[in-house]
């Protein structure tokens, strides 16, 4: 089983809520979104511990050693932004740690274009029946708050 931990503080959202289809929709895997605390720089943190597959501005994926890509998206067409308002701090190929900065982001610049800012947390290319969204029913997360748990194949439940 993986552990998945909130790369930010905010409201917990239900993926189905994310205002984007692709992610809703649980094309990319399955998982929940974070509505950041309303402040300009959020610190985003690695929910997992593994090594960074992809690093963009507005996204990045944490492969786990159980061989599992836990995706962090940023906001919703924030491509768009090319960088302004996200300070990268690691790079492909850097191992993280459960906690570990990866992105500085300033979501105003977000936030005056339009664009929502919550923040998708995926497990990538999973079935929906191997993830555990039990989430304690809570609608405030703090960063490093467990999300939810992921289980692997071989997991004794």
């Amino acid at each position: 089983m993986v552990d998945v931990y909130s790369p930010l503080s905010g409201s917990m959202l239900p993926l189905a809520d994310v205002q984007d289809p692709v992610l809703s929709a649980g094309i990319v895997g399955w998982g929940c979104a974070v509505a950041p605390v309303e402040q300009r720089w959020h610190e985003v943190c690695a929910p997992v511990a593994g090594k960074l597959l992809k690093v963009h501005p507005h996204a990045f994926i944490v492969f786990t050693s159980a061989g599992i890509g836990i995706l962090v998206h940023l906001g919703i067409d924030t491509i768009g932004l090319k960088g302004e308002g996200f300070d990268v701090l690691k790079n492909e190929g850097d191992h993280v740690e459960v906690g570990d900065t990866v992105v500085r982001w300033d979501s105003s610049v977000a936030i005056e274009r339009g664009l929502s800012t919550s923040v998708s947390v995926i497990a990538c290319d999973l079935p929906k029946d191997l993830i555990d969204l039990q989430v304690h029913n809570r609608e405030e997360i703090a960063r490093g708050d467990h999300l939810y748990s992921v289980i692997t194949p071989g997991d004794s439940s």
